[in-house]
């Protein structure tokens, strides 16, 4: 049964696991019956898996509540993280989600988790707005004894499991493709994700770690571009007002990426070929790959909270979870395999692979 919850600003949202079919979730707009019409293209299934049907916790089938703390749903890639957590739930009729809608905001996303724990959830996903400023709200967590699944981003406190891919390995390869291109010289500016989290920490050290190799490439300027397409466009603006010659933009998002071009555009700086390299793994980011916009594309999959549900559920069934290991951070890590990033020579076999419907933004310089 679905019942929708509201919290003053935010929402929360709660799932019956394959209830009913054809009843439209929250945030997705999809029913069980879409979301697992799909189930099988989700890159990560076979890791953690579990049968179809109820779970047994000590031999019961008893209702499981799930609570899911997401970072915002200002973004598809989230949404689509969503997706394949829903898509899971519907696998599992005794299943059921609390979904938070953290809005971007640290201060709004430490209270949920502290909400989840007044629900009286089973445990609790997290994907973090920022790292240090959500470890005390973490902690609380772990300290009452629940499951704490964190995914895509981590937190440097205690937890049961932090899910993701290499922030830092995939920035490498997308640095060593701009490398390539520019022939191992050349002039860049940097376009990182928000201030503060893992992701942003690592993708940058991962494109410093290849720099070190290149010492012609020199870094001209780096903001923060919050992960979306409007903070980029003023500080590309900026950047191209101070420089005038720029070979290329490492964007740490496929929005900041698109934003930065629209930039490009306006100050008639087109015909300086500027190149640009990204993350995220769209399907229009792989399309804009294979049009030329983007020299390279960072494969980061949005779809792992379907294992961050099962890992949560293997959890509570006192199943070990295979290929954890201690890590750098409190806790445990599973870490998934690299996807390879998609640049011209691969696009093709990529485009439909990656997450979101939507096409890309024209290039406003062609």
């Amino acid at each position: 049964m679905l019942r929708r919850l509201s919290l003053a600003v935010s929402f929360a949202a709660l799932l019956a696991g394959a209830a009913h079919a054809q009843e439209v979730l929250p945030v997705s707009g999809k029913t069980c019956e879409t979301l697992l019409a799909g189930y099988d293209k989700l890159p990560f299934k076979d890791i953690l898996p579990l049968p179809e049907g109820p779970v047994l916790v000590g031999g019961d089938e008893k209702k499981l509540t799930i609570g899911f703390s997401q970072t915002a749903f200002n973004h598809p890639w989230r949404v689509s993280m969503l997706e394949s957590l829903q898509a899971e739930a519907c696998r599992h009729k005794n299943v059921e989600l609390v979904v938070l809608d953290g809005n971007v905001d640290v201060a709004k996303q430490s209270n949920d988790l502290r909400d989840l724990l007044t629900r009286g959830v089973d445990a609790v996903l997290l994907s973090p707005v920022e790292s240090a400023a959500l470890v005390p709200a973490a902690r609380a967590v772990n300290d009452a004894g629940i499951p704490l699944v964190v995914m895509d981003r981590d937190v440097p406190a205690a937890k049961t499991l932090f899910i993701g891919q290499s922030n830092v390995t995939m920035a490498e390869q997308v640095a060593e493709r701009m490398a390539k291109d520019l022939g191992g010289k050349g002039n860049i500016v940097v376009i990182t994700g928000l201030k503060g989290s893992s992701a942003a920490v690592d993708r940058d050290k991962g494109m410093k770690n290849v720099l070190a190799k290149h010492p012609d490439i020199k870094v001209l300027a780096t903001g923060d571009g919050q992960w979306i397409r409007e903070p980029a466009v003023p500080l590309m603006e900026d950047f191209l007002t101070a420089n005038s010659d720029i070979a290329a933009v490492f964007s740490h998002a496929e929005e900041s990426s698109w934003g930065a071009q629209l930039a490009i555009a306006r100050a008639n700086r087109c015909g300086d070929k500027i190149r640009h390299y990204t993350f995220d793994g769209s399907n229009a980011g792989f399309k804009s790959v294979k049009a030329g916009t983007f020299g390279a594309d960072g494969n980061y999959t949005p779809f792992i909270a379907d294992i961050g549900l099962r890992a949560a559920l293997y959890t509570l069934m006192g199943q070990a979870i295979p290929g954890q290991e201690s890590y750098d951070q409190p806790g445990q890590r599973l870490l998934l395999p690299d996807s390879p990033t998609v640049v011209a020579e691969n696009a093709d076999e990529w485009i439909g692979r990656g997450w979101g419907d939507f096409e890309p933004t024209p290039d406003p310089c062609k």
